[in-house]
């Protein structure tokens, strides 16, 4: 009811300030300096926030608890962006909702799409560790070879204390990078002149993410627990044969402040997203404004987490749209829509790329390539490939491949892989010449 007069710094242009906890989820009476990320058209001079809600830039935000909130720092804030509408399936029709967002490429969130799911009631970062903690995973830790672990010691990091993860943390790499619950999983904190500093130490937070993970490899009996072609994310890659279906279904598990960078999703491919457990936001951004926010020089993205406005001058001229994710809603990504995530609790996140009637001439090429590619790879190596295989990435991405690079892959001597290519050929010739002499 009462504001206090706040005396701006000499140095600081701009201030976002909130009294509780909503907008942009910063904690009650925290202000945070913008001057640093934005340049000064980014002007933002008086933002007024009610009680449990927030009027963002151009439409409502939810409100988070401030138990759950992270660092200002871990979540960009965009005073000019604009929101994504959110629905439920009680007031939109598959039907309509295929052509209004799906057939136009326009972001929307579906609040209880996935109400019905078995996934939804019980997959939680807790519920796989009792029921599937054993089961190893490969863990992005800031480090170069990603971490191996059981499920149930990557949990544990997932809840470990908010203050010992706000220090200084190491990440130890061992040469195998195998680890066990109290080994190397335990974060090691250093301090300035600590001469027993690792070479690779961190100077920020790590928080380790199980990102992308092709979970039905390692666990095929929770396939049943999701709905992989519903009918309002319709999939034509469910209409192939199982061998030429692309993997493109994954679960994010990872504790508050994983990210994921700003992006492109494979084959400019439609994707849903849903949240099972915990609060994400996502920002968007129109393909139209990719001359904005990225550089063909380097080919690479802004980082929304710090601008380098040299490299990226015309940013400010980007318009973001933006969304906070919660427990229960799906967040439709368009095809071709750059766009960055991160989460402000811990979470599980469940998300396929699908193949949608809109976008079927674009992807059908791409899709023969994968399987041609896949076909071939199989053929050599004698057997199915999993989602999880290196040489899979080959296979859905393509490119030239050297024998020798090939060979190492597959975990055979250039001359071994050489004569299975050789009598593939000889294979394949001989089946098309049967089928031939067959016909006539």
């Amino acid at each position: 009811k009462k504001w206090q007069s706040l005396q701006k710094p000499a140095q600081c242009a701009h201030l976002f300030i909130t009294s509780h906890g909503a907008g942009h989820a910063l904690p009650p009476g925290q202000s945070l300096c913008l001057a640093s990320r934005y340049p000064p058209e980014f002007a933002l001079h008086t933002v007024v926030v009610s009680r449990g809600r927030g009027m963002g830039a151009g439409g409502e935000s939810e409100s988070v608890g401030g138990d759950d909130l992270i660092d200002a720092s871990d979540v960009p804030l965009f005073p000019n962006s604009l929101p994504i509408k959110k629905l439920s399936v009680a007031n939109v029709p598959p039907k309509d909702f295929e052509r209004d967002f799906i057939d136009r490429a326009v972001p929307a969130v579906l609040t209880d799409v996935v109400a019905t799911w078995p996934c939804a009631q019980k997959w939680t970062l807790y519920w796989f560790a009792a029921n599937h903690g054993e089961t190893q995973v490969s863990v992005d830790d800031g480090t170069t070879e990603k971490m191996r672990c059981s499920l149930k010691a990557f949990v544990e990091l997932c809840h470990d204390d908010d203050d010992a993860r706000q220090t200084t943390q190491t990440s130890v790499a061992s040469t195998s990078h195998e680890t066990t619950p109290g080994d190397a999983l335990t974060p090691v904190v250093t301090t300035p002149g600590d001469e027993s500093t690792p070479v690779n130490t961190k100077k920020q937070r790590v928080v380790p993410y199980l990102r992308t993970w092709n979970f039905l490899d390692d666990l095929p009996e929770l396939e049943k627990d999701i709905e992989q072609n519903g009918p309002y994310f319709r999939d034509y890659f469910q209409a192939l044969k199982q061998s030429w279906r692309p993997p493109f279904t994954w679960l994010f598990l990872g504790g508050k402040g994983v990210s994921t960078k700003l992006h492109v999703d494979v084959w400019h491919t439609d994707a849903w997203l849903c949240s099972l457990q915990g609060v994400k936001k996502f920002v968007l951004f129109h393909p139209g404004h990719l001359k904005y926010i990225f550089h063909e020089g380097t080919e690479q993205f802004v980082d929304l987490q710090n601008v380098d406005h040299a490299l990226f001058p015309d940013f400010h001229k980007a318009v973001p749209i933006e969304t906070t994710l919660n427990k229960g809603e799906t967040i439709y990504l368009p095809r071709k829509w750059p766009h960055y995530a991160v989460s402000t609790t811990p979470g599980v996140s469940l998300t396929a790329n699908f193949l949608s009637s809109a976008n079927r001439r674009n992807v059908v090429q791409k899709t023969v390539d994968f399987a041609n590619r896949k076909d071939a790879c199989e053929t050599l190596l004698g057997r199915t490939l999993r989602a999880s295989d290196n040489v899979l990435k080959f296979c859905v991405h393509g490119g030239r491949v050297r024998l020798s690079d090939a060979a190492k892959v597959m975990g055979v001597t250039c001359t071994t892989l050489q004569d299975k290519m050789n009598k593939a050929k000889r294979d394949r010739l001989m089946a098309e010449q049967t089928a031939a002499e067959g016909e006539e």
